[in-house]
């Protein structure tokens, strides 16, 4: 290692380490405006390409260790032993780091010859193409989304309702890489950088200012509208599946659902795996089908939808109507590595999954759904279903609100990670859906936390983690935005130009 390597090192696990406390639950989000800067500084200054790979891989696998730490605390939970915990976590940090190793050498590489103004936006660029290129094609948990940063920001995400996740992630990235730039160009003075510096702040202000007039806009009464009970049992997670266990679980959602209300609900939603046992696709459960019949309403339940006909073993939902019938079905789309299927079973000896993946692989593999799914109908028109993680990927929301969706239900069950940072994660990622959709978005948790987001990504309503209950909101039947949002209707747009631009300048770059 160079001399001094070490300390930059430091400096660039540490800028990325702040960065990841910009997310749930620290959110110092101001912190992701400066977090990469070390990184990019270092890269810049760096002699080889492979020193700046070397210090984008650090960068990744420190953020990522940080952000993801509450996998290691699921795995303990999970009675994964130590060592094996341990290294699942800081495999998975690894395998993200990449990204950002990749992000690192393209931006290095791209900037050599480039002029000092130009720098940061190469970052910005590379940065936002190596995310789009890699977001279908990895065990991604999509955390490194910079836009979820700025989760406490309601202004600036509505830029996402035009421009998707990944313009809000190039702002945050284009002004660090601009505050890099500054630093590496002081000796020299500022000339050819003031003007970068002002026009990443100047784009970053656009933003937000814009954001904060469309906030304004929002209307501030809710007219007509219908009402949903969520339910949210607080059922412990690693005693589910235990028989002797079954009937509580039964008696706990008679309970709530046995609660006085002050009108009838038009739905009511039970949270993922709602049931501890194997059900039909084609049978409603029975539990939702004497209490659709009991309240005339219509019940969305979460289960486990065993092989039938053409489909397989399923993580899937039933809406049952009010006549006890199955009146629409729901197969998750996007399933989660060693806790819906063992990717590589078959090279992995069958002692390791009998005794490090019990609890994790107790359903065995499933199947995935299809990515386009009949939409279900409600009181509200064209609902759709994500379950659990789906919600941190924009695709399975857009491409639901692109088919005609104007109500989202998430239904998820965050008990295997308790009270760590894990289940705040998934449930912000919720707001940037509703936003960049323009569409109401129900969140039914087993643990929390549950609650209803409007179209501008403002809590309606809302029930705690770990909170046991039954979330009553009346949610608005009017529908503010009819044609979704420019996003919805044009795609990533702006995620597959960076891509586009980026290939084209690496081309360029080659042929020079």
């Amino acid at each position: 290692m160079p001399r001094g390597g070490l300390a930059r090192l430091s400096g660039v696990s540490l800028g990325a380490a702040l960065l990841g406390c910009a997310l749930p639950v620290p959110g110092y989000w101001p912190l992701a405006w400066v977090g990469l800067a070390p990184l990019i500084v270092v890269v810049g200054a760096a002699a080889t390409r492979r020193e700046a790979i070397l210090a984008g891989f650090i960068a990744g696998l420190a953020y990522h260790g940080v952000v993801l730490h509450w996998i290691y605390l699921t795995c303990r939970f999970a009675r994964v032993p130590m060592p094996v915990s341990i290294i699942a976590w800081a495999a998975l940090s690894a395998v993200l780091a990449l990204n950002w190793a990749a992000a690192a050498a393209l931006a290095r590489w791209l900037s050599e010859s480039a002029p000092r103004a130009l720098r940061p936006w190469l970052w910005a660029l590379c940065w936002t193409a190596v995310a789009v290129a890699t977001e279908r094609y990895t065990p991604r948990l999509a955390v490194d989304l910079l836009a979820y940063t700025q989760w406490p920001n309601l202004s600036l995400l509505q830029a996402g309702s035009w421009g998707g996740p990944h313009l809000i992630g190039f702002s945050v990235i284009l002004v660090n890489a601009a505050l890099a730039e500054a630093w590496l160009g002081a000796p020299k003075g500022f000339s050819g950088v003031a003007a970068t510096l002002s026009a990443a702040l100047a784009l970053t202000g656009g933003l937000w200012a814009h954001g904060a007039r469309t906030l304004l806009q929002r209307p501030a009464g809710m007219g007509a509208s219908a009402r949903v009970e969520i339910l949210q049992p607080c059922v412990e997670q690693y005693r589910k599946w235990d028989q002797s266990f079954i009937n509580s679980i039964f008696s706990g959602y008679d309970e709530l659902l046995a609660r006085p209300r002050p009108k009838a609900p038009s739905l009511v939603i039970w949270p993922e795996t709602a049931i501890p046992r194997w059900v039909l696709r084609s049978a409603a459960v029975p539990e939702g089908s004497r209490w659709a019949k009991e309240l005339r309403a219509p019940q969305l339940v979460g289960i486990i939808a065993q092989p039938e006909g053409d489909g397989g073993a399923a993580n899937a939902a039933q809406l049952i109507a009010p006549d006890g019938k199955v009146d629409g079905f729901y197969a998750k789309r996007e399933l989660v590595p060693f806790g819906e299927f063992v990717p590589l079973r078959d090279m992995i000896p069958r002692y390791v999954i009998e005794n490090w993946l019990a609890v994790l692989d107790q359903l065995g593999d499933l199947t995935a759904g299809a990515p386009r799914q009949p939409l279900l109908l409600t009181a509200w028109g064209k609902t759709a279903v994500t379950i659990c993680y789906e919600t941190m990927f924009p695709r399975w929301a857009r491409l639901d609100a692109e088919r005609g969706a104007r109500l989202l239900i998430n239904i998820t069950n965050d008990g295997w990670y308790k009270d760590t940072w894990g289940p705040r994660q998934h449930y912000r990622a919720n707001q940037f859906r509703a936003i960049e959709n323009r569409i109401t978005v129900i969140r039914a948790g087993n643990t929390g936390i549950s609650a209803v987001i409007d179209p501008w990504g403002v809590v309606t309503a809302e029930l705690d983690l770990n909170v046991r209950g039954r979330l009553d909101a009346e949610v608005p039947l009017e529908d503010h935005f009819p044609m979704r949002s420019f996003y919805s209707r044009h795609g990533d747009w702006f995620g597959v130009g960076a891509l586009f631009l980026a290939l084209f300048a690496a081309l360029r770059r080659r042929l020079r």
